[in-house]
């Protein structure tokens, strides 16, 4: 039997799973593995009616975390459909009373399950950032979530936590590093309140609490974190040089960023913070400083009189919610305000399933595809968003849903190719 007829959105969360293997095991472990210390807050656990709880989005462990601190109080968390696509934790997720959520564009479903939990007096998990910092620094995010929690007059909690990006940042390639990480109920707004405040009040109220920094709170809060490799995975973020402003240069070893141009040596600290190696080295002093300088560059480049980017790249598909194939390969284009895939597309059907980014084996995976030359534009104004794996692919998501996943034969480019498509937009929106 399918799963989504089993277990309707928005149900209570299935209580061996939750409260047996979700807090029991799963919740008490990562407190030993990852130093997790949180201030259960009591007060929050005894509210009555619907509770929206919130959090900034910092990394994989966000969840784990907040069930932590409101232990005593299922939780039915909101969480990307793209976890729902493995076959071995999807189920898991479903009975555990989660919510897929399609991002970067409304999803009908996701909104009726989440007014279904709040109707019958449950508690949402939700990270309005939809996606995990980049920087360590909060994002903006829309008025939806002030607007649902309107309309069902529901009470407020913000959770704050320190540590979880360090501990497991979105661009590590080295895992996680070992550190303490904290966490505690921020603020309370109680149904009453909300009651009388407007949607933009709501909004500019959430707004406010989950304005954070992790690198302003680490300068007044030091902790240190210990990893072989603490810069692994840095360098595809990080990837301009400060000295010569060279892009894609950056590479790692170790605790290290090195420019292969000009042999700029750049350190990452137990704490997270940069430091040049020597005099003649220029270093940014965080991740945030470091990416707000590449975003500003690229929002200088894009004005330019012929601004291009090309790269090489694969084109995958989606054949079902769990398999992509490779169907394709071409040349990425961004300029004039759309990206452009010119090459091959042959039926997603026969196309070619990979497995770590090579074929996978198989009598039935050769390449035979009825290949035709194609040319998809994709103007970035349209664009519904974005889905990155640093170092690994990017994905575009048209705004009928549809997602096209590219390989880049360099794949250190998606930050900037992610940086000149996201500056391309807020011109846009400026002119």
């Amino acid at each position: 039997m399918p799963e989504k007829k089993k277990y309707a959105l928005g149900h209570v969360p299935n209580t061996f799973l939750y409260n047996g293997i979700g807090l029991g095991i799963v919740v008490s472990l990562a407190r030993l593995v990852f130093g997790i210390k949180v201030r259960r807050d009591k007060e929050t656990v005894r509210m009555k009616g619907p509770l929206v709880c919130m959090g900034n989005h910092p990394s994989f462990l966000d969840p784990i975390i907040m069930a932590a601190v409101l232990y005593g109080r299922k939780i039915n968390f909101v969480a990307g459909t793209f976890i729902f696509r493995n076959r071995f934790i999807g189920p898991l997720f479903a009975r555990g009373g989660a919510i897929p959520k399609t991002q970067f564009r409304s999803d009908s479903k996701a909104v009726k399950g989440m007014l279904t939990v709040l109707k019958r007096g449950g508690t949402l998990g939700i990270f309005p950032e939809a996606t995990r910092l980049v920087d360590g620094t909060s994002k903006h995010f829309d008025d939806a979530i002030a607007r649902m929690i309107k309309k069902t007059g529901s009470a407020i909690a913000v959770m704050a936590s320190h540590g979880a990006y360090m501990t497991w940042p979105r661009w590590s390639k080295s895992g996680f590093r070992r550190g303490r990480i904290t966490a505690e109920i921020k603020s309370i707004l109680p149904a009453e309140r909300v009651k009388k405040m407007s949607i933009q009040e709501i909004h500019e109220y959430l707004l406010q609490q989950l304005d954070y920094s992790e690198y302003h709170w680490f300068a007044q809060h030091p902790r240190a974190f210990r990893s072989k490799a603490i810069a692994s995975g840095a360098q595809n973020v990080a990837h301009a040089c400060p000295r010569c402003g060279k892009d894609n240069v950056m590479t790692c070893d170790k605790d290290l960023l090195i420019c292969s141009s000009c042999n700029n040596r750049v350190r990452m600290l137990p704490t997270g913070f940069f430091c040049p190696e020597s005099e003649e080295d220029k270093a940014f002093r965080d991740m945030h400083q470091w990416v707000e300088w590449e975003k500003e560059r690229m929002r200088q480049r894009i004005k330019e009189d012929g601004f291009l980017i090309t790269e090489n790249a694969r084109l995958l598909l989606p054949l079902d919610e769990h398999v992509f194939r490779e169907v394709g390969s071409g040349i990425l284009r961004i300029e004039n305000g759309q990206v452009k895939y010119s090459g091959t597309q042959c039926p997603v059907e026969e196309g070619i399933e990979l497995r770590k980014g090579k074929p996978k084996k198989g009598k039935n995976n050769a390449v035979s595809g009825n290949y035709e030359k194609v040319e998809k534009v994709f103007p970035v104004e349209r664009l519904r968003g974005l889905k990155l794996n640093y170092g690994k692919t990017i994905e575009l998501i048209e705004a009928g849903g549809q997602i096209n996943r590219f390989l880049p034969e360099n794949p250190q480019r998606i930050f900037e190719m992610q940086t000149a498509i996201e500056a391309m937009q807020e011109k846009i929106a400026l002119d």
